[in-house]
């Protein structure tokens, strides 16, 4: 088959990785134009992007050394939550992974943690412990990156041209540098063909919409979009980067922190901080927005663009012959860096379940229902999620009391909050499937806004649940002071990565041997 990728930027090129490196039978043609730039300012990812780099979905030609490198990243080990309560100046850490006894009945570090030490709960992960320790991925002694699943922060410009670079030394995958100006269905309403600016008519058997909000071949087909506005009411979105100051480290961590009508984000990789403001324009305006994002800050800042959004999805990402991936598919709002980790998720399942040899074998009604329901459960979790994030009772402007108000709730973030006034919450109360936030996720947002309590967590405690807490976090501490002794610190990361690529051995990493 011919797949057709529309658009390129970091969606585009995965796509073009994954199912061409994956399906050599099949040849993949991605139509994306130079003239069209890469927006790129806080650009972080979940580990998904790592398991990708690192080879989990099969030898796609990234070196992972090099790819950190020429694209900035740094490690992000989890996300700083700012003044999303109403008590001034509180924050919490949310890691990316969970604790080792995450999936008991209830989480007895956890709970051990939240009851008796809520100031260190982070210290239950592994994660916790390397960003309150500031331990870099790289060890001392091999001078190999020994830890491989952490996320990061990247230049979204510079690495759509990596994965560009590297997908095309394959023979089945090629580039048309042009711009998309219309789309051609046949008589059965599959699409058919694309129309480019430089007169060409490029046929294909199955499309990939890769073309963010702009959804250049999938508004061409018989689909809706499914608005989140309801509960998701930021809208609108200012961008902007910041340097570094003489002698500053990048922070291991995304920095959420609630503003007077939305959020401020900062992710720093190797060069500067990618920054914004994301907010409503329901209760601010853009020029309101940036004063007051300076006066957060302290200092000017020079927008690079403004863009608005509806947060929402696809009523399906996958009608008769074209699958949409990334922006042209769905987006909540960048708050827990959902958009890379679900494009990829989305192509994974595409590749490895669906995609066939032949397109009538593809098209296969049941199929193509089975994938839609699967990535719209997704979207739909990820959208409880993001909500859950806003349920911390801040009511200091007409935005928060809009939002403490109880409008945005969803059914789920509402029953987990009731929840949570008197039982901890478990594994089996969350959705369980590969790419799912789940409880090692949600369990730091519940506690960190405070709809879970150190009172409620204490009720679930035993002698014997601490004794398994206690043997755990000894476990961890061990590790964290030997990975302190053994490992360069996150500012010789800084110093170290832009000079070098680095082989890397996650076997022998450190986090392998704690189970």
């Amino acid at each position: 088959m011919n797949i057709i990728v529309a658009g390129g930027g970091t969606a585009g090129w995965i796509a073009a990785l994954l199912l061409g490196k994956n399906h050599p039978n099949h040849t993949v043609t991605v139509i994306a134009s130079s003239s069209i730039g890469v927006l790129g300012a806080g650009e972080g990812v979940t580990g998904e992007l790592m398991n990708l780099i690192v080879g989990e979905y099969g030898d796609l030609g990234i070196n992972p050394g090099e790819f950190l490198r020429e694209t900035k990243a740094m490690p992000k080990y989890g996300i700083m939550h700012k003044d999303w309560t109403n008590v001034k100046g509180q924050q919490y850490f949310g890691p990316i992974d969970g604790t080792h006894t995450s999936s008991n009945l209830p989480d007895s570090v956890f709970a051990r943690l939240a009851a008796f030490d809520p100031d260190k709960i982070h210290l239950g992960t592994f994660f916790g412990n390397l960003y309150d320790k500031g331990i870099s991925p790289i060890s001392k002694v091999t001078d190999e990156v020994e830890i491989s699943t952490y996320g990061f922060h990247m230049d979204a410009r510079l690495t759509a041209n990596y994965l560009e670079k590297t997908a095309l030394k394959s023979n089945n995958i090629s580039l048309i540098d042009a711009v998309i100006n219309d789309v051609t269905l046949n008589d059965k309403g599959l699409v058919s063909s694309l129309h480019l600016d430089n007169g060409q008519v490029v046929s294909g058997d199955f499309f990939i919409d890769a073309s963010g909000f702009k959804r250049i071949v999938m508004n061409k087909l018989d689909n809706k979009w499914i608005s989140y506005q309801k509960h998701l009411p930021v809208n609108t979105a200012i961008p902007f980067f910041i340097d570094y100051k003489e002698g500053e480290t990048p922070n291991p961590y995304t920095l959420a922190q609630a503003q007077s009508s939305g959020w401020y984000w900062e992710a720093g990789i190797q060069t500067r901080k990618g920054c914004g403001y994301v907010f409503s324009d329901e209760f601010i305006t853009v020029d309101q927005a940036h004063r007051e994002i300076e006066q957060t800050l302290g200092h000017s800042v020079t927008p690079l663009t403004t863009f608005k959004f509806d947060a929402g999805r696809l009523e399906n990402t996958w009608v008769k012959n074209c699958l949409a991936i990334g922006l042209a598919s769905s987006f909540s709002e960048p708050l827990e860096a959902t958009s890379i980790h679900s494009t990829i998720k989305q192509l994974v399942n595409f590749s490895f379940e669906f995609l066939k040899p032949t397109i009538d074998d593809t098209l296969n009604p049941a199929c193509i229902t089975a994938y839609n329901k699967r990535i719209n459960k997704m979207y739909d979790d990820f959208k409880d999620f993001v909500v859950s994030h806003y349920l911390g009772g801040r009511n200091d402007s007409e935005f928060w009391k809009y939002i403490s108000s109880g409008a945005i709730e969803t059914d789920f973030a509402a029953e987990l909050r009731d929840m949570c006034k008197t039982k901890m919450p478990t594994s089996l109360d969350f959705p369980n499937y590969p790419g799912a936030a789940g409880w090692v996720i949600w369990s730091y947002v519940l506690f960190g806004t405070g709809q879970l309590t150190s009172e409620v967590a204490q009720k679930h405690l035993t002698p014997q649940l601490i004794n398994n807490a206690n043997y755990h976090l000894s476990k961890m501490t061990n590790f964290a002071n030997t990975a302190k002794l053994t490992h360069y610190t996150l500012e010789e990361y800084f110093s170290i990565i832009k000079q070098r690529n680095h082989n890397f051995n996650p076997e022998r990493g450190v986090e392998w041997h704690l189970e």
